[in-house]
């Protein structure tokens, strides 16, 4: 409690993503302006209409689990786990896992889509060998939880935990929900993030289909133009990301050094359309709205907002007007025109990444925005080149997930 308001401190965080594994490496890319974006590696991509993603490139499974490990989990679990092992690390909380602290240690880890392409895999092996051939694992390898699961074993979490669902929007309801356990006493220390590996051929297929990917092969790094004019969807990536919250007693008993603090989360539903997002914005500005006011923090204090900012027509007009509602003069920086749609995965980026440009006063660009689309909200967009922010004190991350699922978060300097 402070101020009269519960607070979760980030002491520490874990990226894996496509410009770069862990924090360092990761946030001297994205202040650098790399982009994560190129062609499909990690299927043949012949025959489809998109062939570029932003893959985790230098990811290696190996560096993080042993080779049974790797062999029985799918690659959202081992993107998770290797996120979730750097965030302790990073946190420098091991302890807090031994003997009975485990059981005040909480666990949430969130997938939009869990493992897809382990799905693919078996349903593959029962066609061309038989069900007889179906690995042992296939059942673990595939369910949502798994990531949530495995962390759980290897790292010996014995608290509450859940692996929330709400596609896009599930890795910031995540953070969400871990703040909840720390804020209502049920947890000192909670793991929490999301990982997704949807670059597979069914559900890049199903994408294209939806006609909600960008289809600029020839230029995968111009490719995602969130509120650009010539926006034309997303770039389908992969990540995990996971940060370490705790409760004020546990930072002062550790002697931790946070990042920042979250003081407030807000979570609504659209009750509009399966696919598209409430056209006025209204379920995304309220989630903003209920963060904000469970945070005791006026919108005009909001120096930085990380949106979600897919680069879709459908959804980026109504998400520039919500913004631009709680504070037209914040700082905007969608940074998945540099890492791609890591779906459920994104949520979880996008809120280390606000924790970050907390901790260094620095906001990361985003790319690609040439001309305001129409549709879009003037904003203090952050383009190209970092932006340092002496005064920044305050910062909202917000996420669309497909199905009308909304989820906010505030978070403030530590």
């Amino acid at each position: 409690m402070e101020n009269g308001r519960p607070a979760a401190y980030v002491t520490g965080v874990g990226i894996v993503g496509p410009i770069g594994v862990g924090r360092k490496a990761f946030w001297s890319s994205l202040l650098g302006g790399e982009s994560g974006m190129g062609p499909i590696t990690l299927f043949d991509p012949d025959g489809f209409e998109v062939r570029i993603a932003a893959e985790c490139s230098e990811f290696d499974p190996k560096d993080f689990m042993d080779r049974k490990v790797a062999q029985r989990t799918d690659r959202f679990t081992q993107l998770g786990l290797a996120a979730a092992k750097l965030a302790l690390e990073d946190a420098g909380a091991w302890g807090e896992l031994e003997g009975e602290n485990a059981e005040r240690v909480g666990l949430i880890l969130g997938s939009g889509l869990g493992g897809v392409g382990s799905m693919e895999d078996t349903q593959y092996t029962i066609d061309t060998k038989g069900p007889a051939r179906v690995n042992p694992f296939a059942v673990t390898k595939i369910m949502p939880n798994s990531a949530a699961a495995h962390v759980g074993i290897q790292l010996g979490v014995q608290g509450p935990s859940a692996a929330p669902a709400l596609a896009c929007a599930c890795g910031t309801d995540a953070v969400a929900l871990g703040y909840d356990l720390i804020r209502r006493g049920d947890a000192d220390v909670v793991i929490c993030g999301a990982s997704d590996a949807p670059v597979t051929p069914v559900m890049v297929a199903g994408f294209i289909a939806m006609r909600a990917m960008s289809r600029n092969n020839e230029n995968p790094e111009g490719a995602c133009r969130p509120y650009d004019r010539d926006h034309t969807g997303f770039v389908i990536g992969e990540a995990g990301a996971v940060m370490v919250l705790e409760s004020r007693s546990s930072v002062e008993r550790r002697g931790a050094e946070p990042y920042a603090k979250i003081t407030g989360a807000g979570r609504t539903t659209d009750a509009h359309n399966i696919a598209d997002p409430d056209p006025k914005g209204r379920g995304i500005l309220r989630a903003m709205q209920i963060a904000l006011k469970n945070a005791d923090v006026e919108g005009e204090r909001v120096g930085f907002i990380s949106p979600h900012g897919a680069g879709t027509a459908a959804g980026d007009g109504p998400e520039s007007q919500a913004m631009h509602t709680v504070n037209p003069n914040a700082m905007i920086s969608a940074t998945k025109s540099t890492l791609g749609h890591s779906m459920g995965a994104t949520g979880a980026v996008e809120t280390a990444i606000c924790a970050l440009a907390l901790k260094e006063r620095i906001v990361p660009p985003m790319r690609n925005l040439e001309t305001l689309a129409e549709e879009c909200a003037e904003l203090d967009y952050v383009v190209d080149e970092p932006r340092d922010t002496p005064d920044l004190e305050v910062a909202l991350c917000a996420n669309l997930g497909v199905g009308g699922h909304n989820a906010a978060v505030v978070l403030e300097r530590a």
